[in-house]
């Protein structure tokens, strides 16, 4: 089995599920689309991750849930101080079957309100559903969700696209070495997806493995997972070369390895459907 644990959809119908902010995207990233582009390559089932395209307006995602079941997971949006955000994240994962929240550290706002104690009360109730978080953002950032990440270490952490760390660094790897230290953690896991745009070479960008294989040696594969970030792989990497990318390339992953990274661990975090 294979699943692809990163990658957003929206849909072209803006009158039932209109953009937030007056926003506008001109690629298409139909659920539709993207169960054509699983097929193509052999893919089985995928996590969705809920685009910044809507905001916290989570429908379009849940309505994807109910039209595929078994087939996807999904990690939803909520505005992390509202009042209510806990029972926000309650319904989102009883009516509508997400597996979570994602952490925006790339947006403006401080990153430390991420782990501020006011936000104890989302991470409880994420702790007593059952579910975790995503976050995404630069590798600097990191550090100030440490203490939450601290706190909880029942609730499961995956850190998007090998943490935001850059793959050209000097040693010792400041950047490199905020996402490694999260590896104390047992909770913790890492997306392994593509990262052309931080590559000189062509495909496979070999120039970027070292990065993976750092990773790898400090969390071990079985918290390592595979994404994709369709639509966007789309334009760059393509969705079938950035499979073959950790299957084929990355030759310091065994058979196993391989196991953990295209499905057992993300099973171990998330529930589809079941």
């Amino acid at each position: 089995m294979i699943i692809d644990t990163h990658l957003h959809v929206w849909t072209d119908e803006a009158s039932r599920y209109p953009f937030a902010e007056g926003r506008q995207v001109n690629e298409s990233a139909t659920v539709e689309l993207l169960n054509e582009t699983m097929a193509e390559a052999g893919v089985d089932k995928a996590v969705i991750v809920q685009p910044i395209h809507y905001l916290y307006d989570n429908r379009y995602v849940a309505d994807c849930l109910r039209r595929f079941p078994g087939k996807f997971a999904a990690i939803g949006l909520v505005n992390p101080k509202a009042p209510d955000a806990p029972d926000q994240l309650e319904r989102l994962v009883k009516e509508d079957g997400f597996g979570g929240l994602r952490i925006h550290l790339a947006r403006r706002d401080p990153p430390s309100e991420w782990a501020t104690p006011d936000q104890d009360a989302i991470w409880q109730r994420s702790e007593d559903l059952g579910v975790g978080f995503i976050v995404y953002g630069p590798a600097a950032r990191l550090p100030a969700v440490e203490p939450i990440i601290a706190r909880f270490p029942n609730v499961n952490v995956v850190l998007d696209h090998i943490g935001g760390a850059p793959t050209d660094e000097e040693p010792p790897y400041p950047l490199l070495s905020n996402v490694l230290r999260m590896s104390q953690y047992p909770n913790v896991y890492v997306k392994f997806t593509p990262q052309a745009h931080k590559s000189k070479l062509p495909y496979p960008h070999e120039d970027t493995f070292p990065t993976f294989r750092r990773i790898y040696d400090a969390f071990g594969p079985q918290r390592l997972m595979w994404g994709t970030n369709f639509p966007g792989v789309l334009r760059s990497t393509g969705y079938l070369p950035a499979l073959e990318l950790f299957r084929t390339h990355l030759d310091f992953l065994n058979d196993t390895d391989k196991e953990w990274l295209f499905s057992r661990s993300a099973m171990k975090v998330w529930k589809f459907g079941e």
